[in-house]
């Protein structure tokens, strides 16, 4: 092959390389959030959502014994489902029910 045949072909993946790298740039990487839940907006939380997302991590041995929890959560009998959602979500203590 000829030299410059050569060249050329490196010029030209040269050329569409840099043609991806800026057609397709980097997706860019989040910064860092500095708010401490304080900070954060607070609103009131979803009773009937938090106790029905319990389901996901909890087992029981029957439907009824499923829906007797969430009824019995809903009604506060199972704080520590609140703590555990407030904990899991980075809440802190001021979020409301």
């Amino acid at each position: 092959m000829k030299p410059a045949y050569i060249v050329s072909i490196v010029v030209a993946l040269v050329v569409l390389a840099g043609i991806a790298y800026f057609a397709f740039p980097a997706t860019p990487t989040p910064s860092p959030t500095t708010d401490t839940p304080s900070e954060q907006a607070q609103g009131k939380l979803d009773i009937n959502a938090i106790c029905e997302g319990a389901l996901a991590y909890m087992t029981f041995p029957d439907g009824a014994s499923a829906e007797a929890f969430v009824a019995e959560c809903k009604e506060g009998k199972h704080p520590e489902v609140i703590e555990r959602y407030k904990a899991d979500m980075n809440l802190g203590d001021g979020a409301e029910i």
